[in-house]
C-alpha cells in the first residue's frame, strides 16, 4: 500500500480505475495469480496498464510494542524508546516531536537495515552519542496518507514481531486499469470482475441485496423540477447514526483505490461509487432546511458553498439539489459544505440518481469543479444503477454506523425504464469475424457479460435470429446489432482470430499536394536539427487581446478558460510551448506546421496551413541570423528561387529593428522577426525569442521538385574585396543590389566582416565584402577589373556617402 497514493495518485481527467485483486475476487471465483489474471482481462479490452504489489518494500517493517520512553540525554527534542519487535532484546529507537508516544503502545517499526517503499533507508545509526536502530514509522512514511501526522496502532491480539503486511492483510496486487470513456461500468469493482470472469470463462457472482423495511412512513419528500435533466432521483433517509473513522478494511480498500478515508458515512459513499460505479451522496438531514429536496436550475447568480470550501457563483443553466432554501448540492459535481455529515450527525439522507450527461459536463466545465462522480455522469449512467448501489450503502450504514431506516426508498422517475432489445444473428456474427463460432458459445459469452439471451422457439434454423436483452449498465453503449460481434470478439479472443490480407485490386491513389509539401517541409525542418513541437488548436481570450485577433470564432463548449477560441496564429501555441520548456532546455529550435482558423459568416471557419519557426537562448542577433538561415534553406530545398527580405516594422509584438516581412517574386508570404519585450513579459519569457512565420497555403504552387542545372563557368574569375563605412541604418542587402545594378561582370557577392568599435564613428559601420568578378565570354584582365572596382566605389559614396577604407 505503500506508496499507492504516491505511484498510483488518481486523474481528474482519465478514466482509470484503481483495482484491488483482492477485491475483485470478493465478486469473482478464480485461483489465477495476479499476472494470469491481467494477461486475460487485457485481451479482453481491459487494459492492465501497470500492477503494484502493496506489500512490497515492506517486509522489515514489523508490529513492535513500546516498552519505555526517556528523555535523550543530548537532545531536548528527541526520546529514546526501548521498543519490543518479537526478539530476545529490545531495540532502541530515538524519535523526535510525532504524535505522544505512551508505554504500551503498539505501533509500525522499520528494523534497520532497510530500505523503505519511498526510497528512505533505514540504518543503525547514533544520534547525539544515542544508538538508534530503527524508525517508528507514521502512516505518511508507510504510505497510508499525504499529509498530517498520524499512526497506525494495533491492538493487544498482535503479536510482537509481526510483518505488517500480515497484520494489515497487505498481500494483495493493484491494476491500473485503462476504461475506455463509453465504458463507465468498468470504473467499478463489480464491473471489472464481470468483464474478468468472462475473459476467464465465468466465475463472476453479482451480490444480491436488499433494503429493509422503514419503521415508519417517510417525513421527507422529492420534487424534481428538471426530469429532462434528472431522468431519476431516489433517496433514503437512516436516523440515529454514529459517526466515526471507518474499520481498516474499508480504509484499506480506499486507500488502494486512491481515496482519502474521512469517516465512515462519507467513506461508505466512496465505497460504494469504487464498488458499484454509481455515485452517492449524504445530506446531514437534520441541517437541511424543511422536508423536501427539489431538484431545480438554479437561481441567477446564486451562490453555493462546495465541499471543497470554496465558493461558486451559479447560473439559471445549471441544475441544483435543493432544500426549501438554498441549494445544498450541484448536481452531479459536488455537494454542500453546509449540508455535509460531520462527527455530530445522527439522521441522514442519502441521494442515489442519474443525471443529464451533457448538463453535468457543461456545469463542470463552467465551474471548474471537478470530482468522480462527475466523471461517471458525464460518461452516463442507467436509471437502473441507484437502487442496488443505494441497498449496498444502507447495508453498510446499518453495519459501519449503526442507526435504522427511518423511511422506505423515495423515488422520483420521469418514465418507466425499459431495456433494449434487439435481434442477434449468428450467422452474421460468424461472416464478420472470419471465424465459424458455435451459436451455443457466441449465446455464453453474452450471457456471462450480463446479457439476456432467448432462444428462438420453434429451433433456431441457420441464418435465423435470436432476441438478446441489453442489461442496463450496457444501455448508454450497445446501439447496435453488429456491437454484439466485438462483445463476442474480444472475449472469444482477437488473437484466436487468423490474419488474413485482404485482397483484391488497390484503389489509385490521389495526389495530395499540400499534404506532400507539408511532410516535405518537416523533413527539411527536422533534418535542419528543429524540433517538431504540437499544440492545441485553442487559445485563450488573453492570447486573442494580445494579439487584437479579429474574426475569432469562440468555442460553445471550450475544455477550459485557457482554450476558449480557435487560434488564427500559431505565435501564441509556439510561445506558450517556449515558457513551459525554457527552464528544462536553456536553448532549443522548434518548429510546428498545423492549420489557424478564420471565422467566416454563416459558414465553418476557414482553415490555413501556416509554420512557425522559434529559437531562443541564443543572442538576438545571432538568433535573428540562424532564422533567417533557415527559411532560406528551406527555400532552397523546395525549389523556390526568388526569395527576398523586406524591413517592415509591421508587427506591434516584435523588436522594431529586428523584424522583416518574407517575400516570394511579389507575394507577400510570411515575416521574421524577435519577439519585443511587452510580448515576453506577457508570457513569462525569460530569454530572447527570433520567430518566424510563413503561409504554406501560399506557398505550396509555388513549391517545384524540379531541378535546375547551371553549368560551370568557362573562364576563371577575379576576385577582390572592398571595405568602406557607412551609416548604421544601411542595410547590406540594399547595397548588394546597388553593386549587381552597377557593374554586368559582379558574379558573387559575399560579407564577410561588420566592425562597429575603435577608428569608426559612432552611427556607423564598416562593411568588408568579397567580389567575383567574370565574363562568360573571355578572361578579365585586371585593368577591366579595376575599371569597374572604380564604378562600385564610385556608386557606394554617391548613393551611401560612404568612405572607402584601405
Amino acid at each position: 500500500m505503500l506508496g499507492v497514493r504516491r505511484r498510483f495518485k488518481k486523474s481528474k481527467s482519465d478514466m482509470n480505475i484503481l483495482t484491488s485483486y483482492n477485491w475483485l475476487k470478493e465478486y469473482l471465483d478464480t485461483d489465477l495469480s495476479p499476472g494470469e489474471f491481467a494477461a486475460a482481462t487485457t485481451n479482453a479490452g481491459n487494459s492492465v496498464e501497470r500492477t503494484k504489489n502493496i506489500g512490497e518494500g515492506l517486509e522489515g517493517v514489523v508490529v513492535g510494542e513500546i516498552k519505555s520512553i526517556d528523555k535523550h540525554p543530548d537532545a531536548n527534542k528527541l526520546s529514546v524508546a526501548k521498543v519490543d519487535v518479537g526478539k530476545k532484546d529490545n531495540l532502541q529507537i530515538i524519535f523526535g516531536q510525532m504524535v505522544e508516544m505512551e508505554v504500551g503502545f503498539k505501533i509500525p517499526v522499520a528494523v534497520a537495515p532497510m530500505t523503505m517503499p519511498n526510497g528512505n533507508e533505514i540504518k543503525k545509526t547514533k544520534l547525539r552519542g544515542e544508538v538508534s536502530e530503527g524508525m517508528l514509522c507514521l502512516d505518511q512514511e508507510l504510505g497510508f496518507s499525504d499529509k498530517g501526522v498520524s499512526i497506525r496502532f494495533f491492538d493487544e491480539s498482535v503479536k510482537n514481531g509481526t510483518s505488517i503486511v500480515d497484520a494489515l492483510e497487505l498481500d494483495d496486487v493493484i491494476f491500473d486499469i485503462e476504461v475506455t470513456s463509453n465504458r463507465p461500468d468498468c470504473r467499478s469493482i463489480i464491473g471489472q470482475a464481470r468483464e474478468g470472469g468472462a475473459a476467464i470463462g465465468g466465475g463472476f457472482k453479482m451480490p444480491q441485496v436488499s433494503i429493509p423495511k422503514a419503521k415508519e412512513t417517510p417525513s421527507f419528500s422529492i420534487q424534481v423540477d428538471e426530469p429532462e435533466l434528472c431522468p431519476k432521483y431516489s433517496a433514503i433517509s437512516i436516523e440515529n447514526v454514529k459517526v466515526g473513522p471507518s474499520p481498516w478494511w474499508m480504509q484499506k480498500k480506499l486507500m488502494f483505490a486512491g481515496f482519502k478515508p474521512i469517516n465512515n458515512i462519507v467513506d461508505i459513499t466512496n465505497y460504494v461509487l469504487h464498488e458499484y460505479g454509481q455515485p452517492l451522496h449524504t445530506f446531514d438531514a437534520d441541517k437541511l432546511e424543511g422536508e423536501k429536496i427539489i431538484v431545480r436550475k438554479a437561481k441567477k447568480n446564486e451562490k453555493f458553498l462546495a465541499l471543497d470550501e470554496n465558493e461558486y457563483k451559479l447560473s439559471s443553466d445549471q441544475l441544483v439539489i435543493a432544500d426549501e432554501k438554498q441549494a445544498v448540492a450541484v448536481a452531479g459535481v459536488m455537494g454542500g459544505e453546509l449540508t455535509g455529515t460531520t462527527e455530530n450527525t445522527t439522521r441522514v439522507l442519502i441521494e442515489s440518481a442519474t443525471f443529464d450527461p451533457v448538463s453535468v459536463r457543461q456545469t463542470s466545465r463552467a465551474l471548474n469543479l471537478y470530482s468522480d462522480s462527475q466523471l461517471l455522469f458525464e460518461k452516463g449512467l442507467s436509471t437502473e444503477s441507484t437502487k442496488p448501489a443505494l441497498a449496498r450503502a444502507v447495508e453498510l450504514i446499518l453495519e459501519l454506523a449503526g442507526g435504522e431506516v427511518a423511511s422506505g426508498v423515495l423515488v422520483e422517475e420521469a418514465k418507466t425504464y425499459e431495456p433494449l432489445v434487439f435481434d442477434f444473428n449468428p450467422t452474421k456474427v460468424n461472416e464478420l469475424m472470419g471465424v465459424e463460432l458455435k451459436e451455443e458459445e457466441m449465446a455464453s459469452i453474452l450471457k456471462q457479460l450480463g446479457f439476456q439471451v432467448t432462444p428462438p422457439n420453434p429451433p433456431l434454423k441457420r441464418g435465423g435470429t435470436y432476441k438478446v436483452v441489453v442489461p442496463y449498465w450496457r444501455d448508454r453503449d450497445i446501439e447496435d446489432p453488429v456491437d454484439f460481434t466485438e462483445e463476442i470478439a474480444r472475449i472469444y479472443g482477437y488473437e484466436k482470430i487468423p490474419p488474413i490480407l485482404p485482397q483484391g485490386d488497390l484503389s489509385e491513389q490521389i495526389p495530395d499536394s499540400s499534404l506532400f509539401w507539408r511532410r516535405r517541409i518537416k523533413q527539411i525542418l527536422a533534418g535542419a536539427g528543429l524540433t517538431e513541437a504540437y499544440s492545441y488548436s485553442f487559445v485563450s481570450e488573453k492570447q486573442i487581446e494580445l494579439f487584437d485577433c479579429s474574426q475569432v470564432m469562440k468555442l460553445k463548449n471550450p475544455l477550459n478558460s485557457e482554450q476558449e477560441y480557435l487560434r488564427q496564429s500559431l505565435l501564441p501555441s509556439m510561445l506558450t510551448t517556449v515558457a513551459a520548456n525554457q527552464k528544462r532546455f536553456s536553448e532549443a529550435e522548434l518548429f510546428e506546421t498545423a492549420p489557424v482558423y478564420k471565422a467566416q459568416k454563416n459558414d465553418k471557419p476557414k482553415q490555413i496551413q501556416k509554420l512557425v519557426i522559434a529559437v531562443y537562448g541564443k543572442d538576438g542577433v545571432e538568433s535573428f541570423s540562424h532564422v533567417k538561415g533557415m527559411l532560406e534553406r528551406l527555400f532552397r530545398q523546395t525549389g523556390i528561387t526568388d526569395w527576398s527580405y523586406s524591413r517592415d516594422d509591421f508587427r506591434d509584438h516584435l523588436h522594431t529593428g529586428r523584424q522583416a516581412r518574407v517575400f516570394v517574386g511579389k507575394e507577400d508570404v510570411g515575416w521574421i522577426g524577435q519577439v519585443n519585450n511587452e510580448l515576453s513579459q506577457a508570457f513569462d519569457l525569460d530569454v530572447d525569442v527570433v520567430v518566424a512565420g510563413l503561409n504554406i497555403d501560399l506557398l505550396i504552387p509555388m513549391f517545384s521538385v524540379n531541378k535546375s542545372y547551371t553549368p560551370l563557368p568557362q573562364f576563371p574569375s577575379v576576385k577582390r574585396d572592398l571595405a568602406f563605412v557607412v551609416d548604421e541604418s544601411v542595410e547590406y542587402k540594399t547595397v548588394v543590389d546597388v553593386i549587381e545594378k552597377e557593374s554586368a561582370l559582379v558574379g558573387n557577392v559575399g560579407l564577410f566582416d561588420v566592425y562597429r568599435g575603435k577608428g569608426i564613428e559612432n552611427g556607423k559601420k564598416s562593411i568588408a565584402i568579397h567580389m567575383d568578378f567574370l565574363a562568360q565570354d573571355r578572361t578579365l584582365e585586371s585593368e577591366e577589373v579595376d575599371v569597374e572596382l572604380e564604378k562600385i566605389r564610385t556608386v557606394l559614396q554617391k548613393k551611401f556617402s560612404a568612405i572607402m577604407r584601405s
